[in-house]
This record gives C-alpha cells, structure tokens and sequence, in this order.
C-alpha cells in the first residue's frame, strides 16, 4: 500500500494526546524497560542498532547517550512523533537518525544492523503486521536473537500500580 495511504496508531493512541506520552511512559517506569532491553541486547562501541517504532525517541536517545559510539537509527510512521523525537535529540546534543517508515517495509538492505530493537510498539500491529514485521527485522540484524516480552519485562512490572487488585498483596 502506497505510504500517504497507509494507517497507523499514534504513540498515545490519538493525535492530541501526543505531549502527554512522555510524562505517561515515565510515570509508567518505561525507562527501566528500555534500560533491561538495552542491557539484554548487549551493545558494543562501532554497532548500528535501529529502533521500530522509536516514537518520541525515549529508547534511541537513551541508546546514543550511554553509547555514543553507535550509530543508532529510530523508525516510526508518525511525523508528529518524530518531530518530537528530533527536538529531544537536539536538546540532548546527540545525533541520531530517524526516519519515517513501517516495520513491516524496511527500507534499509539486508544485514545492515547489529542490533534491532524495539519497546511499546508491537502491540499496535495487526497479526500479519506482526509477522511481516519480524521477518523485515530478521533480515536487517546480524543477530538473530531477540529478547522476549517475558524476559524483558521480568521483574519490573512497570504496571503494578494500576493494576493490583483490592486483594492483591503490595
């Protein structure tokens, strides 16, 4: 499908509420997912790592500020986000690269990535999305292993406050 036709969900779901997801992902302690994920992926100075589904630039911008010796490239579909995800770089004084695309439509050759990563994106994907989507990702990354949803998020239960039940021990 031509890219002016093509939909997407937005970082925070709608438009409008695009300057509330920062403050919501750190609330929410996104920046101790990104970190795990970073660790996991186990970086090294001179890689190339992209990001699908950068939003904001929360994971690329921290990914290039521990490493500044990576190239690092942020993906979204959404030039709102990225806008935004460019001014925080410039604020940051760390360059970045970032690019409006798809997941499921890399525009980047085969093999040309160390690392791909990817956090609070895959659930806006339809099931074909998905599929498509991890094998674009399979073919850009010279490491085929990924980290899972489970291992990643083991331990942090970034959610735990809003979800506990009445009966829930704290």
């Amino acid at each position: 499908m031509p890219r002016a036709q093509r939909t997407y969900i937005p970082a925070a779901g709608h438009d409008w509420l695009l300057p509330f997801y920062d403050p919501f992902v750190k609330l929410m302690r996104g920046a101790l997912a990104h970190r795990q994920l970073i660790d996991q992926a186990h970086l090294q100075p001179g890689q190339r790592i992209l990001e699908i589904g950068c939003g904001t630039g929360n994971l690329t911008i921290l990914v290039k500020t521990l490493y500044p010796a990576i190239e690092v490239v942020g993906l979204d579909p959404d030039p709102k986000a990225l806008d935004r995800a460019r001014r925080k770089a410039d604020r940051q004084r760390v360059s970045v690269e970032l690019d409006r695309g798809f997941s499921d439509e890399l525009q980047y050759p085969d093999v040309s990535f160390d690392r791909v990563l990817s956090a609070f994106m895959f659930h806006h994907l339809k099931r074909d999305e998905k599929k498509q989507s991890l094998h674009e990702i399979t073919a850009r990354a010279q490491t085929r292993r990924l980290p899972t949803p489970a291992r990643l998020w083991r331990g942090t239960r970034p959610f735990r406050r809003f979800s506990r039940s009445p009966t829930s021990p704290k």
